[in-house]
């Protein structure tokens, strides 16, 4: 299931990324995902402290396994 996982995370990753190019050739620097979530910052504080929950959330230390401690 890790392996899902893996490739999930960095097809999302690619894909964004990708994306966010695309928007930028075409928009310029007003459509990409940055200026989106900077814009959404201001206008909607609450939209902040959810990303920094949800950030801390993914990257808090994470209880070691039995499986990876041996």
């Amino acid at each position: 299931m890790r392996k899902h996982t893996v490739i999930f995370v960095m097809f999302t990753i690619v894909s964004i990324a990708l994306y966010d190019v695309y928007a930028i050739n075409q928009g310029g620097t007003e459509a990409s995902i940055s200026h989106l979530l900077i814009t959404w910052s201001y206008e909607f504080p609450a939209f902040t402290f959810l990303m920094g929950f949800t950030m801390g959330h993914l990257f808090w230390k994470i209880r070691a396994v039995k499986k990876e401690l041996k």
